[in-house]
C-alpha cells in the first residue's frame, strides 16, 4: 500500500507540475478534491456489500493517488494565486501547521469516529469532506497572476522546468537536503516503538507521548514562522532548521531519559517541518509564476523517496542496532546537508 501511494509521486510528479504550470490552480485543485472523492465512494460501496477484497485497495490507492499527484504543485500555485506577496510566509505556515495539526489529532479522532460510526462510515464521511471541499472551491474568485507563456509539448515544458533548476544553487541546494533527509532518516518516526521497548524502556504511554513530541514541536515552530515575511530571515531560517533536525536526530539516539528523549524530538519535528516550509516560502519568493508547478513538484518528489527511505533506514537498524542505526543515519543526513548548503546555499549567490 505504501510503495501504491508512493508510485505515481515519483512517476508523475514532473507531470504534475507542468499541468498545474499549464492552467488554473483553483480549477486543478476543486476538480482534485471531486476525483478524489470517486474513489473513496467506490470502497465504501464494496465495503457495504461486502465484497472488498485487498486488491480492489491497492487500485483505489493507486487511483487516489495518481489523482493527487498534482497536490503539492496546486497547493503552492494556488498560495501563489491567492495570497498577497507580503503575507506568502504567514499563508505556507498556517497551511502547513493545518496539516501537521491534523496529524496529531487525526489518529485519536479517527479512533473515536471508527467506535461511533463504523469503518464505513469514517470513509463515507471522508468522501462527504472532499465532495463539501470541492464546492467550497467553487466560490472562489480571483484574478490569476501567472505570466503567460507560450504552449508547448509537455516534454519541452518539463526540460525547460528541469533547466531552470539546474542553474538555480538555491533550489539545488533545497532538493539536496530533502531528497538525502528523505531517504536517511525521514522515516524514522516508524521505528519510535522499538525505542520505546528497546532502549528508553518507557512501555505503551511513552511512545503515545514519543509519536506526540514531533508535531507539538513542528506546530510552534509554524506559529513562529507565520510572523516572519523577509527573504533574508528565510536564507538564514534555512540554514538553521535545515541543520537542527538531523542534528537532534543524533543527539536524540544518545539520550537514555525520556524526557530528554521527548525535547529532542520536538526538535526534530521542529526542524523537519521548519525546513520543508521554508523551503517553499523560498521557493514562493524566487521561483518565476510560471515555472513554479514544475519546481515544486520536483522538490515534493521527497515524499514519495519515504518508501525507499523505510528500506534504508530499516537496513541500518538491522545491521547497527536501533541508536546506533539511526544515529548513524542521522549523522550522514547532518553531513549531506552541510554539503549542499555549503555547496549551494552561501550567500550573494541568488
Amino acid at each position: 500500500m505504501g510503495f501504491c501511494e508512493a508510485a505515481p509521486r515519483l512517476t508523475l510528479a514532473l507531470f504534475a507540475g507542468a499541468l498545474t504550470d499549464r492552467y488554473n490552480a483553483v480549477r486543478i485543485f476543486t476538480v482534485m478534491q471531486f476525483l478524489s472523492a470517486v474513489p473513496v465512494c467506490v470502497m465504501v460501496l464494496l465495503y457495504y456489500l461486502g465484497v472488498l477484497q485487498i486488491w480492489h485497495l491497492i487500485v483505489l490507492e493507486v487511483v487516489v493517488s495518481v489523482v493527487k499527484s498534482a497536490s503539492p504543485a496546486a497547493t503552492q500555485s494556488l498560495i501563489r494565486e491567492l495570497a498577497p506577496e507580503n503575507h506568502i510566509m504567514n499563508a505556507v505556515s498556517l497551511s502547513s501547521m493545518g496539516f501537521n495539526a491534523a496529524r496529531i489529532v487525526g489518529p485519536s479522532l479517527g479512533g473515536l469516529m471508527v467506535v461511533w460510526f463504523g469503518v464505513g462510515g469514517c470513509f463515507l464521511l471522508d468522501a462527504l469532506v472532499l465532495i463539501v471541499a470541492g464546492c467550497e472551491m467553487l466560490f472562489i474568485r480571483h484574478v490569476p497572476r501567472k505570466a503567460e507563456e507560450a504552449r508547448q509539448d509537455f516534454m519541452s515544458e518539463i526540460r525547460a522546468g528541469l533547466h531552470y533548476i539546474a542553474r538555480a544553487p538555491g533550489i539545488l541546494a533545497i532538493i539536496g537536503v530533502a531528497y538525502s533527509g528523505s531517504i536517511l532518516v525521514g522515516t524514522y518516526q516508524r521505528f519510535l516503538p522499538v525505542f520505546a521497548r528497546d532502549v528508553l524502556a518507557v512501555g505503551p504511554q511513552g511512545l503515545g507521548y514519543m509519536v506526540s513530541a514531533p508535531g507539538i514541536g513542528a506546530v510552534l515552530t509554524l506559529l513562529v514562522l507565520a510572523g516572519r515575511a523577509e527573504k533574508g530571515e528565510t536564507t538564514a531560517l534555512l540554514w538553521a532548521t535545515g541543520i537542527l533536525g538531523p542534528a537532534a536526530i543524533v543527539f536524540f539516539c544518545m539520550a537514555r531519559n525520556l524526557w530528554l528523549g521527548l525535547l529532542l524530538l520536538g526538535l526534530i519535528g521542529a526542524g523537519q517541518v521548519g525546513f520543508r516550509t521554508l523551503s517553499r516560502v523560498f521557493i514562493q519568493y524566487d521561483v518565476p509564476g510560471e515555472l513554479l508547478g514544475r519546481v515544486t513538484s520536483v522538490v515534493a518528489i521527497e515524499r514519495g523517496l519515504n518508501s525507499i527511505g523505510s528500506v534504508v533506514l530499516g537496513a541500518f537498524i538491522a545491521a547497527f542496532g536501533a541508536a546506533f542505526g539511526l544515529g548513524l543515519a542521522g549523522a550522514l543526513s547532518l553531513a549531506l546537508t552541510l554539503a549542499f548548503l555549503r555547496r549551494f546555499f552561501t550567500p550573494g549567490r541568488f
